[in-house]
């Protein structure tokens, strides 16, 4: 059980770097545009590529942060429910939640393989392909869809689910720098 939930950490950390890479590229190619504008050139294909990156940029590193407790949670009614009533609801959040990253990441995967299938490129002045975002965007969701059924099977094994020890370490480190 260690050896899956390290691979599963080691996962949700991998959408998290690529996240961090794709914002790196469009820093990149936000300097490159500068760059040439002052030497009188111009990128081309780098407002497409740009857009590309902020789409994978949004969805890769979505399970780390839900992970590490940087999704809003809005506790208005769970946060008034205790015991069973309390720890149903919050199982069928997860789940409804899952559902509608794994409905995503389904979209997107369909999407990338019909881009890919058909040959698809960008309209602008570079011919990227287009199912290389759509398949970020897919892998993405896909980690968030696998994260809230990982805290899905923790929750309903009675365990605390990441988010929830994530809150709680936040807390805990709020206080101590109080005191």
């Amino acid at each position: 059980m260690a050896l899956l939930r390290r691979a599963l950490d080691a996962l949700y950390l991998l959408g998290g770097v690529l996240g961090a890479l794709t914002l790196a590229g469009i820093g990149a190619i936000i300097a490159l545009q500068v760059g040439g504008r002052v030497l009188g050139r111009v990128l081309l294909g780098a407002d497409d590529l740009t857009a590309y990156a902020v789409a994978a940029s949004a969805t890769l590193p979505l399970a780390y942060a839900f992970r590490h407790g940087a999704h809003i949670r809005v506790d208005l009614v769970i946060g008034r429910l205790a015991g069973r009533a309390r720890f149903a609801m919050e199982a069928l959040a997860l789940l409804l939640a899952a559902a509608v990253a794994l409905g995503f990441a389904y979209a997107m995967a369909d999407l990338a393989r019909d881009s890919l299938e058909f040959g698809e490129v960008a309209q602008g002045s570079v011919a990227w392909p287009l199912w290389v975002p759509q398949g970020l965007a897919a892998f993405g969701a896909g980690l968030l869809a696998l994260a809230l059924l990982d805290d899905l099977a923790v929750h309903l094994a009675g365990g605390t689910p990441s988010y929830r020890r994530a809150a709680e370490a936040s807390a805990l480190e709020r206080a101590a720098e109080e005191v």
